[in-house]
């Protein structure tokens, strides 16, 4: 029988401590990667994407399902937009879950149009064949939930969109079904 392997200092300064069973510390990791995940109000697919992995590899390893290679701890972390050292570390909290906030299908396709192309909003409207008042509607819900309304006109479709992709919104719907 082996002794427990020896890690990091002790609470009170002295010598490392034991490291907990393998099997917590899985499940410790999962929980806190789905924490995390959560917070930004991502799905496993879109965290999956981030990350280069697929989102039944990002369940196994939120489950504690599966041994997580140190490549693969890197990649989540990478597609959390937070270090190794932060999710591991003694002093890391849970963090405080946002307001649900999902575009519709239909704000993102209008969206995605808007800033892509640049064009005015009559031009919008034919485009996604819609009005010229159902577009500028959309919008305005969409940058309300966003939480970029405030912004000066010109800047808020850019901020919109920044602020849409660092959420995942767009990865959660395909441009297939946005159309």
């Amino acid at each position: 029988m082996t002794a427990p392997a020896l890690v990091g200092p002790s609470p009170a300064g002295g010598g490392p401590t034991a490291f907990q069973d393998r099997d917590e510390l899985l499940a410790d990791v999962g929980d806190r990667i789905r924490a995390e995940r959560h917070a930004r109000g991502w799905s496993q697919s879109v965290l999956g994407k981030r990350a280069g992995m697929a989102r039944k590899t990002v369940a196994h390893v939120e489950n504690g399902q599966t041994t997580l290679p140190l490549h693969c701890l890197a990649a989540l972390c990478r597609g959390l937009g937070m270090s190794m050292s932060d999710l591991l570390s003694d002093a890391w909290v849970m963090p405080a879950r946002p307001e649900a906030r999902v575009l519709t299908p239909r704000q993102v396709q209008i969206l995605r149009v808007a800033a892509s192309t640049g064009l005015s909003l009559p031009q919008v409207a034919a485009r996604v064949g819609t009005t010229r008042q159902v577009v500028a509607a959309r919008l305005s819900e969409t940058y309300r939930e966003l939480g970029v309304w405030d912004l000066p006109r010109d800047e808020r479709r850019a901020a919109a969109v920044r602020v849409a992709e660092e959420r995942g919104l767009f990865d959660a719907i395909p441009e297939s079904h946005a159309a």
